[in-house]
């Protein structure tokens, strides 16, 4: 007979996996697919990003800056005015995608984002945008290239150190 400590703990481990798999195959939809979002009367998609999407997101994240630590009552104020525009900026790149669009359009959907959007709404993007950053597999990328070099091929493993990845140069030099 099953110890019921033993069955309960099965059962909190199955429930938490399931729902950990869940919100990681969510991320992965995300980032493949993007999403779409009603404001005002328009229906935007904020595809999955690109590096030269990112790059101009940043411009504006980096902006953002709160500094609450006065002890006058208005700062909260004081700080939203100077983050609402980098703030707006930044979902606008998100939503416009492509240099043309993001380098002529950038100021104008961000002033109609500014009246459109609540702050529950936008911070329910911004999370999600961060998501389709896919942070995890960019740095992944960037560690496995910096190991990997032609003059000195080496076995290279990924993040966790487990999973073996082979390298192309000993694969060349197997198939000569």
């Amino acid at each position: 007979m099953e110890n019921p400590e033993d069955s309960i703990f099965k059962e909190f481990i199955a429930e938490n996996t399931s729902a950990i798999e869940a919100e990681e195959k969510e991320a992965d939809l995300l980032i493949e697919h993007g999403f779409k979002i009603n404001i005002g009367k328009r229906e935007f998609h904020i595809k999955p990003l690109h590096f030269g999407t990112i790059a101009f997101a940043n411009k504006y994240a980096v902006k953002l800056k709160v500094n609450l630590l006065s002890d006058d009552n208005s700062s909260v104020f004081k700080e939203m005015e100077k983050n609402i525009d980098p703030f707006m900026r930044f979902i606008a790149v998100s939503i416009l995608h492509d240099y043309w669009k993001v380098k002529l359009f950038t100021g104008l959907l961000s002033k109609y984002l500014k009246w459109k959007l609540n702050p529950q709404i936008a911070l329910k993007m911004s999370i999600a945008i961060l998501q389709m950053y896919d942070i995890k597999n960019f740095i992944t990328s960037i560690r496995i290239i910096g190991q990997m070099t032609i003059t000195s091929p080496k076995e290279t493993s990924l993040v966790d150190g487990k999973t073996p990845v082979s390298n192309l140069s000993t694969e060349l030099q197997d198939l000569q």
